[in-house]
Formats: C-alpha cells, structure tokens, sequence
C-alpha cells in the first residue's frame, strides 16, 4: 500500500467521521428542538421532517467509514507514480 493509498484511506475517513458527527448534532439538534411540539397523530411528518435527514447523514458517515479502504484504494488508483 502506497503512501497516496493510505492518504486516501485516511481522507476517506476523516470524511466519514464528518458527516458521521454531523448527523448524529444534526439529530440531537432536531430531537431537542421538537421536544415539545411532539404530536403522536403526525408521526410519519414527524419522522420525515424532523428525522430523515440526520439519520440519511449517519447512514452516509457510516457507510463511508466501513468502505473507505477500497474507495480509498479506487480513489489512489494511478497516483503512485513507478519512478518514486
């Protein structure tokens, strides 16, 4: 593994650690903010507005963060240079 490979990895990660914290203050932020105009009839408008972006952003840190190693290895394909 080449030095460009493994800073791929790692920028790969950091990305997904990003969206990852991101997601996760996005839905604290939310739960918190909707506490109290909570209404058990609109449930599904509830989720959908309050819910579903936070956890789409999880969703995407996580996914990033267990494939990093080949996107990271996709993303280095052809920046080692053979002469280095």
């Amino acid at each position: 593994m080449g030095k460009s490979t493994s800073a791929a990895i790692l920028a790969v990660r950091l990305l997904g650690l990003f969206w990852l914290v991101a997601g996760l203050w996005m839905l604290a932020a939310n739960v918190i903010e909707s506490a109290t105009e909570f209404n058990p009839s609109f449930i599904g408008y509830y989720l959908q507005s309050q819910l579903l972006r936070p956890l789409l952003a999880v969703g995407v840190g996580l996914m990033l963060f267990i494939f990093s190693r080949r996107l990271g290895r996709r993303l280095a394909r052809g920046l080692d240079s053979p002469d280095a």
